[in-house]
């Protein structure tokens, strides 16, 4: 016996898949904002203590600290990495999601 395609229960499984991956979603979208506020505060920092024309701007000329910009510099790239994973996956996750709830053509 072969299980046709498209049955009710494979609908509804895909239905609750899809609600699933739409919550999913909906979940990722607070930790997307908490890593780009994260991110904003290390550019900052970053800025602050080691861009050269932000810190002529302010009228502070001493010269930055290589060992504490070069911290900064790899926190802002691991916080880079961390946040446009969580938007590609709030992105996938919703799309997918969406998908599975649309209606299929059974032609």
């Amino acid at each position: 016996m072969q299980k046709e395609s498209g049955t009710e229960s494979d609908l509804l499984s895909e239905s609750t898949q899809g609600f699933a991956l739409v919550a999913c979603s909906v979940l990722l979208l607070p930790l997307s904002l908490g890593l780009m506020q994260a991110l904003d505060e290390t550019e900052r920092d970053y800025e602050k203590e080691c861009d050269l024309t932000y810190r002529a701007l302010v009228g502070n000329v001493s010269t930055p600290d290589s060992e504490r910009c070069s911290e900064l510099d790899a926190a802002r790239a691991s916080g880079a990495a961390r946040f446009m994973t969580s938007v590609g996956a709030f992105i996938l996750t919703g799309l997918i999601g969406t998908a599975m709830l649309l209606p299929t053509n059974e032609n």
